[in-house]
Order: C-alpha cells, then sequence, then structure tokens
C-alpha cells in the first residue's frame, strides 16, 4: 500500500487518492524494470450520477459516489484506485496477464453495478462506462496512458451503458492475440472448435426440465478456452456473428430431432440473438429458409433478445418481432431489469417471457428489499400475461422463496450447469 503525507493528494469525501497523486504513481512504476504490456489504467465514468439530487436530495450524488468507492475497493487486490473526476475514477493494476485481468476487473464492475445502491429507504440503479489502455511503446508516459484511457472510454461511451473498450495498440500483444482469433473464427465455426452448451429450466409446477438455453463456447487449439464475452464481440466486429448464428439454429434442429425421439415433443430451446443479426435486412428471411429446411417449423423455439436492444430500436422491432411471432417463434427479454426498457415498451411488444437477471436473485433470502423488487418483477410480468425465467439460482434459500411464486421457470447452476448434449440427454430424461 501506498502512504500519502499531504492532504493535497487525497479527495475529501472518497479518501482516495486524486488524479495528481495517481500520475506520480504512475510515474515510479515507469522506472521499474519489465513493466511495458503488463501495466494498465481503467478509466470509468458513471453516468448521470447527479440526476437524483433533484429528487432525492442535494447530496445523493456525494454519498453514491462514497458508496462506489467502497464497493470498487473491496475486489480489488493489489491495484491503485484513485477518484481523477466528479464522476470518474481510475483503477491502476499491474499483471502479466494484463489485458484478461483488466477485462475481467471492468466486468466485475459492471457487475457490482447491476444491484441496487441502498441509501435510506431508496434504490438506485447506476451505469458506467470503462475504457483501459495498457502501457506500450506507444503509451509511454502517465499522462497519456490516463488520458487514452480516458478518450477510450468516452468513445464506448457513444455506444450505450455499460460497454467496456480498450485503447487499440498495433503494437499491442493481446491485440495481435484479437487479431488471431478474428482470423481463426470463419474455421472454427465451421470444424466444430466453437460448439453448444445447454442449461437446462426447470419447472417448479411441473418438477421437470422444460427447455434449456444453448449457449456458444469455444476451445482454441493455441489459447484454450476462449471466453463467450471475448469472441462473441469478435464476431459481431467480423461479420461472423451472422454465420455462428445460423450454426447455432441448425444445432438447434438436430437437438430437437434428439428431444423428439426421447419423447420430449413439448420440450423448449432458447437461443441468443445479436441485436446485429436481429436488425439486418435478411434476417427474417434467413429465419423463413432455416425454418423449412431444418425441419424447425413448429419447435417450441425461443428467441432471447437483450433489454437494451429493445430501447434502442423500439419501431423495427415491433414489426419484426411480430412476424416471427406469426413464424411461431416465441420472444424473451433476456437481463432484464440491467437495462432501460421502459413499461410502454413491454406493453406494446409482442413478449412471452422476461429473463430476470441474476443480480435481483442472489442473496433474497438475505436481503428484504431485493425479494420486493424480484415480486414487483414477477407481478408486473404476470399481470402483462408474460411468463418468467428467473436465471443464476445457486442456493436452496433462493429456491424456497421462489417457489412461493406460481408458474416459475428457474436457470441456474442449482438445477443444472451448461453442459454438453449427451450429458444433458440423460440429465432431462
Amino acid at each position: 500500500m501506498y502512504e500519502y503525507n499531504s492532504n493535497e493528494q487525497i479527495d475529501s469525501l472518497t479518501k482516495l487518492i486524486n488524479k495528481d497523486c495517481l500520475l506520480d504513481i504512475i510515474k515510479t512504476k515507469l522506472e521499474h524494470p519489465n513493466v511495458m504490456n503488463k501495466l494498465a489504467l481503467l478509466y470509468i465514468e458513471f453516468d448521470e450520477v447527479d440526476r437524483f439530487n433533484d429528487v432525492f436530495g442535494y447530496d445523493i450524488d456525494d454519498q453514491l459516489i462514497v458508496q462506489l468507492s467502497k464497493k470498487i475497493g473491496a475486489i480489488l487486490d493489489s491495484c491503485v484506485l484513485s477518484r481523477v473526476g466528479n464522476y470518474q475514477f481510475a483503477i491502476l493494476m499491474y499483471h502479466d496477464a494484463i489485458k484478461d485481468k483488466s477485462y475481467e476487473l471492468a466486468e466485475k464492475i459492471i457487475s457490482l453495478l447491476r444491484e441496487p445502491f441502498c441509501i435510506g429507504e431508496n434504490m438506485f440503479y447506476l451505469t458506467a462506462s470503462i475504457g483501459i489502455s495498457i502501457l506500450s511503446s506507444d503509451i509511454s508516459n502517465p499522462y497519456k496512458l490516463l488520458k487514452t484511457a480516458e478518450n477510450t472510454m468516452r468513445k464506448v461511451q457513444k455506444n450505450g451503458h455499460n460497454n467496456i473498450a480498450f485503447t487499440k495498440l498495433l503494437n499491442d500483444e493481446s491485440l495481435k492475440k484479437e487479431i488471431e482469433l478474428m482470423k481463426d473464427l470463419p474455421s472454427a465455426i465451421d470444424n466444430g472448435e466453437i460448439y453448444f452448451v445447454y442449461q437446462g429450466q426447470y419447472s417448479h409446477d411441473k418438477q421437470k426440465f422444460i427447455g434449456a438455453e444453448m449457449l456458444a463456447r469455444w476451445e482454441h487449439p493455441k489459447y484454450g478456452y476462449i471466453s463467450p464475452f471475448i469472441f462473441i464481440n469478435l464476431a459481431e466486429k467480423s461479420g461472423m456473428i451472422g454465420p455462428l448464428t445460423i450454426k447455432l439454429l441448425i444445432e438447434a434442429s438436430k437437438m430437437f430431432e434428439k428431444l423428439e425421439a426421447d419423447g420430449l415433443k413439448d420440450f423448449s430451446l432458447s437461443v441468443n440473438i445479436s441485436p446485429i443479426v436481429l436488425m439486418e435486412k435478411s434476417f427474417y428471411d434467413t429465419v423463413l429458409f432455416l425454418l423449412e429446411s431444418y425441419n424447425l417449423k413448429g419447435k417450441n423455439l425461443t428467441f432471447e433478445i437483450m433489454e437494451d436492444t429493445v430501447s434502442d430500436n423500439i419501431e423495427n422491432f415491433a414489426k419484426l418481432l411480430t412476424k416471427l411471432k406469426e413464424l411461431g417463434i416465441k420472444i424473451a427479454i433476456d437481463d432484464y431489469g440491467t437495462g432501460h426498457t421502459s413499461l410502454s415498451y413491454l406493453i406494446n411488444l409482442p413478449i412471452d417471457y422476461i429473463k430476470v437477471d441474476r443480480s435481483f436473485v442472489t442473496n433474497i433470502d438475505k436481503e428484504t428489499k431485493k425479494f420486493l423488487l424480484l415480486k414487483s418483477i414477477i407481478d408486473m410480468a404476470n399481470t402483462l400475461d408474460m411468463k418468467v425465467v428467473v436465471e443464476g439460482v445457486e442456493e436452496y434459500s433462493e429456491d424456497d422463496l421462489i417457489k412461493m411464486f406460481k408458474d416459475m421457470t428457474i436457470q441456474g447452476y442449482l438445477y443444472c450447469k451448461p453442459i454438453e448434449a449427451d450429458e444433458f440427454m440423460q440429465k432431462v430424461k
């Protein structure tokens, strides 16, 4: 830990170091050997924190910033946390595998924001954007490291909330890996390196598995397991998300055949549809072709779409989703509660399922407010004649509370981890 003798180096509100002190620490780090491509700076800006002041009090933003500093500080290990602006933090971290570890940390911070911040009896939800710069020969001084991370954050901020991005450098080793992975994507889709696993969806009322979500996995011959967060993003950037989605639906047709052969004719399969694919002009025609060519017509197929996608494309969505529904495809809103879908959107769109994000489920047996929030989502869904799938159930104590509600479907490690097709078939039988 660093010790700071001057109050000028400490932020008076959070007691974190300020920007000047952070730059001094970076300068000291640069004097050490072998720090190139091992030192990263994460620049985080929280969105419109001051919007709560007019309604809840003039200093609510300050209280939220203090809570943020404590929550983020609690998940850091050997990192330096600094407050560099009103609603901006920066984190300096060192690691041999710096790109993977800095991204993992950024994801943890975004996950923290999916849970409410409580002040008195009020709950507040925050969003953020995170830019990450890694020390290299192109970024070799403290101010440039900080500024490039901030500029990267500004760019990703334009894409919406809770996004993460790296500063792109041509000589960045991890960028070379990214380029290699992007180059390998087409063959990985074709040769089976990218495959699919199944996470069962369990009905309390029927006391059996009634469906499953299909999830993509990539086992690379050189790099091993590649996180879906990485390769799905690469597929979207490279234009390979379309072929990957086609392979997903073809695999779904094969799985339906296996299920029906074992007498499971009313079993449902859910697949995630990227907003990029969903909004392509040819998407509907592609789906129609696959339904007819791969015996998917009449199957219990569900398309899962992210909540933020709905709010960004409401007019086009309403028409497209109606056409998909006419083909017999069900529609689910995935990770409900983490985005910004208004109630009017839910009323006007042909949605069959709401998938409640795990952040609303974890510790509901210990946190009364969180349980009441989950109850309100379930009550709303019932009012709108939508079914509910609760994600991320991992504890019996959480599951016991969910059993209080009727017609609930559970998706979580408590009942089924994501497993390959043969093992899944044994489980559901």
